[in-house]
């Protein structure tokens, strides 16, 4: 996913907040999963949502306003109660490099907040995304 640093994500100095990377991040991970034919929408309207466990980020420079960023996702493990989903976020003009790393741990839920079973569809057609 590409996207654009906007002014309200940055402070006094210009430089991107360090919360606006979870934002990114969870974004990405949504168009990530649209474009291997997963729907959020449809997961959560089974009653299942995908709840974060955990989170780290490891930042190696600022992101600006106005940059042009490409966050990259890649699902690094996919068990019927667990997701680990990594990322890499890029800034693509003038300096490009990478300018963090991430990832996600995500437990499946229902509505009342326990761990559930990901739904077998959903585990399958992770499974095939993570194949090499």
């Amino acid at each position: 996913m590409q996207l654009r640093v906007r002014f309200a994500e940055t402070d006094q100095m210009r430089v991107a907040h360090h919360a606006a990377y979870v934002v990114w991040l969870e974004a990405a991970r949504v168009e990530w999963l649209r474009g291997h034919g997963l729907r959020y929408r449809d997961l959560d309207a089974s009653g299942v949502s995908l709840a974060v466990a955990g989170l780290t980020v490891r930042y190696r420079a600022a992101a600006r306003f106005d940059d042009l960023l490409r966050v990259e996702v890649t699902l690094r493990d996919a068990r019927s109660r667990r997701l680990v989903i990594g990322y890499r976020v890029l800034r693509l003009e003038d300096e490009p490099g990478v300018l963090a790393t991430a990832e996600t741990v995500h437990v499946p839920t229902d509505a009342r907040g326990r761990a559930v079973r990901l739904p077998a569809g959903w585990l399958q057609a992770l499974r095939a995304i993570a194949a090499p």
